[in-house]
C-alpha cells in the first residue's frame, strides 16, 4: 500500500488532511507529490478565505448592533471624506436620517470657518493617526450650532488605510456651560474688584475654586494663586474644609447658607449661594466671606454696656419707687383728712412718675432684635390694647383685617404707646389718666387701618407740624403736660427691632398719622 497525505492549514492547528492512497505498491513522483500540495493551497486559502468572510461578517453584525443602539453617533468615511455609514443617533444630534449623509461629503455638514480644522483632522486619520476627543462644532439641519467631540481612528487592510471610522459625541451643553463659566468669571473677577473688603470665591460642581479674590484673602495669609485649582481640602484644616464642602455642596444643589468659621484667630461670616443659568440650572457656586471679628467685639460690649444699663435701671426703679410708694400712701392720708385741688395735681405728678419709670425700664430693657414671632390678628391686639389705655371717651376705628408677623408683646407696647400718645396730644391740657378735669377728649376718632406692606394709626387731633416730625422719636420730648417724652422713642425701638419703620404723615382730618412699613402682612 502506498499514498501521500499533506496536513490543510497550520501543522499546530490543521483543518484537515489531504492525500491519495492506493493498495498497489506504487512510485510517486515529485509532480505527483506537487499536484497534491497545490490542492492542499488551494484548499487552505478557500478555507481561510470563507472563514475570514464569516468574521467579518460576523464583526460588521456586532458592530451594527452596537450602532443601532449608541446614543452617540458612529460613522465611516472613505477616503475621500464622504459618508459610508451613519447610525440612527446622527437624527437626534442633527437633524437629519442617515440615509440622508450617506453618500455626502462631511463638509457639508461643518461651517465654512472651522472646515481648515475639520480637514486637518480628517487628514491626520486618513494618514494612519488615531485621533481622540477632537472638538468641532457642527451645523444641524435648522442651521443652528452643535458641539460635539469627535474621537476617529484609520481601518486598514493589507497595509493602507481603507476607511476611516469613529464616534460623535454632543458636548453642546458642556460648551454653553463651560462658556457660561467663562462670562460668570469674568464678572465676578468684576465684583470682586468691587468688594475689596471681603473674599469672593466661586466653586465648579467639584468643589474646586475656579476664582478667587478681595481683601479677605491677603488678611487671612493667603493669596488668590492659592485658591484657584485648589479644594477647601487643600487649604484648610479638616473641620474647617468639610464644612465649607458641605455649605460648598448644599450651594451646588440650590440652596443658600449663612455660617460662621474661625480661621487664624479671627471670625468670618460666610455666605454660599448657588450660581444658575438663564435656564434656572445651577452650574457653579459663589462663597462670599467677610471678618466679623470687630463686630463680635462690638457687639460684646454692646452686651456688656446693656447688661450694665439693665442693672442700673433695675437698681434706679428700685429706689426710685420706693418714695413714689410712699407719697401714695400719704396722698391717701391727705385725701382723707381734706379735699384740696393741690392733691389732684400731687396724684398726676406721681402717676406721671411712674409711667415716667414705666418707659425708662422698657428702653433699658428691649433688646436690638426680636427673635421670636407669630401670625397676629391685627384687630384683634388693637382691641385688646385700647381696653388698657386710659382713653377717656375716645373713639376707636379698626379698618384691618390683616394678620401681621410680630411678637405679641412689644407689638401690644408699640400700639399702646401710639394711642396713649393721640389721646395725650389730642388735647394737651386734659389728665385722661383722671377724670378728664380738663378738657375733652371724647370728640376724638383713632384708626387704625391696613397699609401694603404695614398699618398707619391715624388721629383727628391737632396733628404734628412738619418741623416737629424729625424729633418726635428723640427720648424725653413731649409737647403734653403729662407726657414722659419716652412713648414714641419706644415706638421706634420696636419697630427697628423688629426690622419695621415707622414715620409722622398728616391725617385724612389733619391729626397725626403714624405709618409702620415693612411688616410680613397676610
Amino acid at each position: 500500500m502506498s499514498g501521500i497525505s499533506v496536513v490543510i492549514g497550520e501543522t499546530d492547528d490543521p483543518w484537515g488532511v489531504i492525500g491519495t492512497h492506493s493498495t498497489d505498491q506504487l512510485t510517486f513522483t515529485d509532480d505527483d507529490v506537487t499536484f497534491v500540495q497545490n490542492v492542499d493551497n488551494l484548499l487552505g486559502n478557500a478555507i481561510q478565505r470563507h472563514r475570514s468572510e464569516q468574521r467579518r461578517r460576523e464583526s460588521e453584525r456586532r458592530f451594527r448592533e452596537i450602532a443601532e443602539v449608541s446614543p452617540d453617533t458612529i460613522f465611516r468615511l472613505d477616503i475621500d471624506g464622504v459618508f459610508t455609514f451613519v447610525s440612527p443617533a446622527i437624527e437626534s444630534l442633527l437633524g437629519y436620517s442617515p440615509e440622508e449623509l450617506v453618500d455626502t461629503p462631511f463638509r457639508s455638514y461643518v461651517p465654512e470657518e472651522r472646515l481648515e480644522a475639520a480637514f486637518d483632522g480628517f487628514s491626520r486619520v486618513a494618514a494612519g493617526e488615531t485621533v481622540r476627543e477632537f472638538e468641532l462644532r457642527l451645523t444641524d439641519a435648522d442651521g443652528e450650532p452643535v458641539y460635539v467631540e469627535v474621537s476617529a481612528s484609520p481601518v486598514t487592510h493589507d497595509g493602507s488605510v481603507r476607511f476611516v471610522q469613529g464616534l460623535v459625541r454632543d458636548v453642546t451643553n458642556r460648551t454653553k456651560r463651560e462658556r457660561r463659566l467663562e462670562r460668570l468669571k469674568a464678572q465676578y473677577e468684576t465684583l470682586i474688584e468691587n468688594l475689596p473688603e471681603m473674599g469672593v470665591f466661586l466653586f465648579d460642581r467639584d468643589c474646586r475654586y475656579t476664582v478667587a479674590g478681595g481683601g479677605e484673602i491677603s488678611s487671612a495669609g493667603l493669596t488668590p494663586a492659592d485658591f484657584e485649582g485648589s479644594k477647601p481640602h487643600d487649604l484648610f484644616s479638616e473641620a474647617i474644609a468639610d464644612e465649607l464642602e458641605h455649605y460648598y455642596r448644599e450651594a451646588l444643589d440650590g440652596h443658600s447658607h449663612s455660617f460662621e468659621q474661625q480661621y487664624r484667630g479671627k471670625h468670618y461670616r460666610v455666605q454660599t449661594v448657588p450660581v444658575r443659568d438663564d435656564n434656572g440650572e445651577v452650574i457653579s457656586g459663589l462663597a462670599v466671606s467677610e471678618d466679623v471679628t470687630a463686630r463680635r467685639e462690638r457687639q460684646r460690649t454692646l452686651e456688656r454696656q446693656n447688661e450694665r444699663l439693665r442693672e442700673f435701671a433695675g437698681v434706679v426703679s428700685h429706689d426710685l419707687r420706693n418714695p413714689l410708694n410712699v407719697a401714695q400712701g400719704r396722698l391717701k392720708l391727705a385725701r382723707a383728712e381734706c379735699d384740696s385741688e393741690h392733691l389732684d395735681n400731687v396724684a398726676a405728678a406721681i402717676e406721671r412718675s411712674n409711667r415716667l419709670i414705666d418707659d425708662l425700664l422698657t428702653l433699658a430693657s428691649s433688646g436690638d432684635e426680636v427673635t421670636e414671632t407669630a401670625s397676629l390678628d391685627l384687630g384683634a391686639v388693637v382691641d385688646g390694647c385700647w381696653q388698657n389705655v386710659p382713653t377717656d371717651g375716645a373713639t376707636l376705628v379698626v379698618r384691618s383685617e390683616q394678620t401681621v408677623v410680630a411678637d405679641r408683646g412689644r407689638l401690644e407696647q408699640l400700639l399702646e404707646n401710639l394711642v396713649r400718645n393721640a389721646v395725650e396730644h389730642a388735647f394737651p391740657q386734659s389728665e385722661v389718666s383722671l377724670d378728664a378735669a380738663e378738657g375733652d377728649a371724647s370728640d376724638l376718632t383713632v384708626t387704625v387701618g391696613a397699609l401694603e406692606d404695614g398699618f398707619y394709626v391715624e388721629d383727628t387731633g391737632p396733628g404734628i407740624p412738619p418741623e416737629e416730625r424729625d424729633d418726635v422719636f428723640k427720648g424725653g420730648y413731649s409737647t403734653a403736660a403729662d407726657g414722659t417724652g419716652f412713648g414714641l422713642r419706644i415706638v421706634r425701638q420696636i419697630a427697628e427691632a423688629h426690622g419695621w419703620t415707622v414715620t409722622v404723615a398728616d391725617g385724612e382730618h389733619g391729626g397725626a398719622r403714624f405709618e409702620v412699613r415693612g411688616i410680613e402682612t397676610t
